[in-house]
């Protein structure tokens, strides 16, 4: 069974069939096999949302953070050259969150960034 689940798995994943044909397809082979297959292909499903979920719940994350960072920037520092938002703007999470603290003790750009 075990088997079978993971050339389901490899099946949904890898292969290029539209899943209707693919239900129909299990669906000769039993109902045992129809049902493993819906059992696969929901699974399968709920982990894409699931990575989907994350993805957008980062990317999310990521722009609050730069919001507020060049936020806090431009209140301290006034204007900020492109450059800098450019760095901002393609920083990590880790980056932005060590950025944010500097600022509040940092008398530079310079000393926020380096």
């Amino acid at each position: 069974k075990n088997d079978f689940i993971t050339l389901l798995t490899y099946i949904e994943t890898v292969g290029e069939a539209p899943t209707d044909e693919l239900h129909d397809l299990f669906a000769q082979l039993g109902p045992e096999a129809e049902e493993a297959y819906m059992t696969t292909a929901d699974m399968l499903r709920a982990e894409g949302e699931a990575r989907g979920e994350a993805r957008g719940e980062a990317r999310g994350e990521a722009r609050g953070r730069t919001e507020a960072l060049v936020q806090l920037l431009t209140l301290k520092f006034g204007p900020l050259p492109q450059s800098t938002l450019d760095t901002v703007h393609t920083a990590t999470i880790d980056q932005l969150e060590t950025w944010t603290t500097r600022v509040l003790t940092a008398h530079t750009l310079d000393e926020v960034l380096h």
